[in-house]
């Protein structure tokens, strides 16, 4: 059964914060018998919505907790149905108890994401802002934070919605060429939809650019710090973290494995992974073993941090080895470590004291820098994947869409079709079309208290 099918009129209730013990907790009661619950629970006879109660809760003839109560009366609510929250001392066995209760006098255990998709169905979010709510709750830095806040505020959907328009006015002309059998219209402007339309396409193309930061908002920037033996890279894992995480030695080839740390950088999570140093030919096959995970970690990287010691020549084996990096397209930045000492070799790139600090602000600067694109079209960026692919089907029903304006015979009823084709898609974004498995799939990833 479909997700969204488990949505009959019925009253659900779940425990809407974390599991474990805590200060406080909240039961959510959604659905026609919400306020019925409440004022069994409470004997208390009168509830103002949006207005707090201090009361207790019976069970039975024993005082369970004393709670505040809120009743919010639909379809003022966050689901669009009478809902009562009761925010509860944290004990588990109240929490239990008043789970118990809340079943017993005629509510259901709410499933994963049914308060959200209430919400939707009773047209209080579209899909995207429910997708929003989601990478609200899960984002853990600021620019997760705020990708999650405009998309639950709307700012995709109403992106969507300025398409969406200027499409449906191409489209309402053109149904009405295709209707005028008596040619009574004037010739079809061409330059006018051509102008429309790359309009249009240039937003989605915007929008799309953007995916590539939404992935490093949810996913973290995958940075592989790279280098011959004694470099620094160890230093520079060190130096960015604020405090000393990997073993730090005069030794050449300490580093056997990958080290895998996260900081946060400006509001995004830098994922590091310190790796063995690299050299023409390893000392034994613990070195070995680790250089080939370094090469592993440099091929899964969106970033490569290129330490090389300032003050020694640039090695044979280096230069092929970051020549070769460069070449594949990965973003790169060189960095020259051991900058208050002489130099001795001619790279160019960010130059730093892992020593003394220097140069370290400079370099998280630059990465974000090279990594981060500002989106053009303002603070909207795409962070779903399913956006990002629907927004993909939309352009390329333009791009056809266009192409058949510069033909010398225009076929109205094909150009239509791909006008309709990428409202179609842009549809499923904010969920007027969309399949049954895309509502599991979506709904499925709340917990159930939400």
């Amino acid at each position: 059964m479909a997700i969204y099918d488990i949505h009959n009129g019925d009253t659900i209730s779940a425990i809407s914060t974390p599991a474990g013990s805590g200060a406080t907790f909240v039961l959510r009661i959604s659905g026609g018998k919400s306020l019925q619950i409440a004022k069994k629970l409470t004997s208390n006879k009168t509830f103002t919505p949006n207005k707090a109660f201090v009361l207790p809760i019976k069970d039975g003839r024993d005082i369970l907790d004393r709670a505040v109560i809120t009743y919010f009366k639909n379809p003022k609510s966050f689901t669009g149905e009478d809902v009562v929250e009761f925010s509860c001392h944290g004990s588990s066995y109240i929490k239990r108890r008043l789970l118990e209760l809340a079943l017993e006098l005629g509510a259901r255990p709410a499933k994963e994401g049914e308060f959200s998709m209430r919400a939707f169905l009773n047209g209080k979010m579209d899909l995207a802002q429910v997708q929003g709510l989601a990478d609200l709750i899960a984002s853990s830095n600021k620019a997760g934070h705020k990708a999650g806040m405009n998309l639950m505020e709307g700012k995709i959907s109403d992106k969507f919605v300025e398409i969406k328009n200027a499409l449906k006015d191409t489209l309402a002309e053109i149904e009405a060429r295709i209707d005028d059998i008596d040619e009574e219209m004037p010739l079809i402007d061409t330059k006018v939809h051509k102008k429309s339309l790359t309009k249009t396409i240039s937003t989605i193309q915007k929008l799309t650019d953007s995916f590539s930061t939404g992935k490093y908002i949810k996913e973290g920037i995958k940075t592989a710090i790279v280098g011959s033996p004694n470099s620094g890279k160890s230093s520079l894992l060190n130096a960015l973290m604020g405090f000393d995480r990997a073993i730090v030695s005069e030794v050449s080839g300490t580093t056997r494995d990958t080290i895998e740390e996260i900081i946060n950088v400006d509001g995004y999570n830098l994922i590091l992974t310190d790796t063995a140093g690299i050299r023409k030919h390893a000392l034994d096959p613990a070195e070995k073993e680790g250089i080939k995970r370094s090469n592993r970690a440099i091929a899964k990287s969106d970033l490569v941090l290129f330490v090389q010691d300032a003050s020694k020549p640039v090695s044979r084996a280096v230069k092929p080895f970051l020549q070769d990096i460069l070449k594949s397209g990965k973003n790169v930045i060189v960095v020259l470590n051991k900058a208050d000492l002489t130099t001795k070799n001619n790279l160019k790139g960010i130059k730093i004291s892992c020593k003394n600090g220097k140069g370290i602000k400079v370099l998280k600067n630059k990465i974000l820098q090279t990594v981060i694109k500002k989106p053009v079209g303002g603070d909207v960026i795409i962070t779903s994947a399913r956006h990002y692919e629907s927004l993909l089907k939309a352009r390329e029903e333009l791009y056809a869409a266009e192409e058949l304006l510069g033909g010398r015979i225009i076929r109205l009823e094909l150009f239509a079709e791909h006008i309709r084709g990428a409202l179609s898609h842009l549809a499923e974004i904010v969920g007027e079309v969309v399949s049954d498995d895309i509502l599991d799939i979506i709904f499925s990833k709340f917990c159930v208290g939400k």
